[in-house]
């Protein structure tokens, strides 16, 4: 495993990772990761450890009205982190973190469906009880040549300072502040999400954002590309268990006040979403004529 580890590093350092990148491909993992680090408390129950319950017919995604699954656009799943029940973490303000994904993701959503080239898929836009596997399997059923999971940031319990509003006491750390990127060399295709994972970063920092390196230091997570803010997750289930290449995106840190505020701004997040659609835009155009494109 470590071995995968190091060529992945390399990949992001000397550029190595495209999407369409067959001859590079890494089979999966056949051993237990050398590097295994506790989640965080927060994501303890929500993200690494799939639901027990059964998803409801209401799970099946969103699609763009008059487009199926056998569109020749490029299909991109939009996975809506967490449940409705089961909401992640909490912001300065109280709010839980499904809120802020669900209101990207559909956001995202919107602005992909006016696209030449994408075709969207919202994952679970009911807010369904619905399994980590069992959204990377609809976004199989859905034809997905990518599968991004949109979330929202913590830090770990031991950082955080107690505040209150409205009458309520909440948490807060300003000490952290921006995105990250995480993929998995469990994914059946690492070298195509690390590709991914590395125009994404690019993207979001042309469009003014920054990376967060607080993942690293709380979490001694294995960090791929640093000025990007790509790390390495190999047991995020939602990433190891998707048949096409996979990410998962830390929108921004809402534990952090000022950041939580911003992602409550519509400017501030229509150029979030904006970065995102560009770089997914690129890559659709760079694969449309790929050989390893569906049909």
């Amino acid at each position: 495993m470590r071995i995968r580890i190091l060529f992945l590093q390399a990949a992001a350092s000397l550029g190595l990772c495209t999407f369409s990148a067959g001859a590079l491909a890494v089979e999966p993992a056949k051993s237990p990761s050398e590097r295994v680090t506790a989640a965080p408390d927060w994501k303890a129950s929500a993200v690494s450890r799939p639901a027990t319950t059964r998803p409801s017919p209401s799970a099946t995604p969103a699609t763009i009205p008059g487009e199926i699954a056998t569109s020749t656009k490029f299909t991109i799943a939009i996975d809506i982190g967490h449940l409705p029940r089961k909401g992640g973490a909490i912001s300065a303000h109280g709010v839980f973190e499904y809120e802020f994904n669900r209101r990207l993701a559909k956001e995202l959503f919107e602005r992909l469906k006016t696209s030449r080239s994408v075709r969207p898929v919202l994952i679970n836009a009911g807010g369904a009880e619905i399994s980590l596997p069992k959204r990377a399997e609809e976004a199989s059923r859905q034809k997905a040549d990518l599968f991004l999971a949109i979330h929202h940031d913590s830090v770990k319990d031991s950082y955080l300072k107690k505040w209150e509003v409205d009458g309520k006491t909440q948490k807060y750390c300003d000490d952290f502040h921006g995105y990250s990127i995480f993929m998995s060399s469990k994914n059946a295709k690492p070298l195509e999400s690390l590709g991914f994972a590395t125009t994404l970063g690019r993207a979001l920092l042309d469009a003014g954002f920054t990376p967060s390196l607080h993942h690293e230091t709380q979490e001694n997570r294995l960090v791929l590309d640093r000025e990007k803010g790509i790390y390495a997750f190999d047991d995020l289930i939602v990433l190891k268990t998707a048949k096409m290449p996979a990410v998962l995106l830390e929108c921004g840190v809402i534990v952090n006040r000022a950041e939580e505020a911003k992602l409550n701004d519509p400017a501030y997040r229509n150029r979030l979403v904006e970065a995102i659609s560009s770089a997914v835009e690129n890559l659709a155009a760079t694969t449309q004529s790929s050989p390893e494109k569906k049909n």
